[in-house]
């Protein structure tokens, strides 16, 4: 029984601490009488609200001024190399390509030019060169080399040794160039005297 009544004491005194929580009432004054019916002494909670309370601290940071950077162009890179147009720019709308690898001399005034190529070339190939011009091309300066065979992947040239000269090969579609390969400068080595 005494745990029961423990229970209740604690029960009663929770009820009685949430509802001055809840709602504070008026307290009775010190002048309020007591009755002769109520002889025990009255218990009496009182609430007090607390101000809430924070405390900052003031932080020496300094916040860096903002400062432009300029963000860096991005540059075309062709997704299939050696398709150009006649002035030497990236061309994107051919899956085909033709890329001049390397040219060696194989005797004075004389070279062997190789180049790798994907696609089809019916009407095989033309390589433009100049010693004038940066990227030779179709009815420009007239200095070409005619390959019928779209399979060929190599080529003789001639050239004036001690001369310098800008090589391409076009895709030749028989009357005009579909593209063009890379640009290469090669110089045919000068002439030797022997004594």
């Amino acid at each position: 029984m005494f745990k029961y009544l423990k229970t209740i004491l604690l029960l009663g005194t929770i009820m009685l601490l949430l509802a001055a929580c809840a709602a504070p009432t008026a307290q009775p004054t010190a002048a309020a009488t007591q009755t002769e019916e109520n002889t025990a002494t009255p218990v009496v909670i009182t609430a007090t609200a607390m101000p809430a309370t924070a405390t900052l601290k003031s932080t020496d940071t300094k916040i860096p001024t903002a400062t432009y950077t300029s963000v860096p162009k991005i540059t075309f890179t062709p997704t299939i190399p050696g398709a150009y147009d006649k002035d030497g720019k990236p061309i994107t709308t051919t899956k085909s390509s033709i890329i001049i690898t390397s040219i060696k001399e194989t005797g004075s005034g004389q070279a062997q030019m190789i180049w790798i190529a994907s696609g089809t070339f019916a009407n095989g190939f033309k390589i433009y060169y100049s010693s004038s011009i940066v990227n030779p091309s179709f009815g420009g300066e007239k200095s070409e080399y005619g390959i019928a065979d779209g399979t060929t992947r190599s080529a003789y040239i001639t050239g004036t040794p001690g001369t310098t000269y800008n090589y391409r090969l076009c895709s030749f579609t028989g009357s005009d160039c579909e593209f063009y390969s890379n640009t290469v400068s090669f110089t045919f080595k000068a002439a030797t005297s022997t004594p």
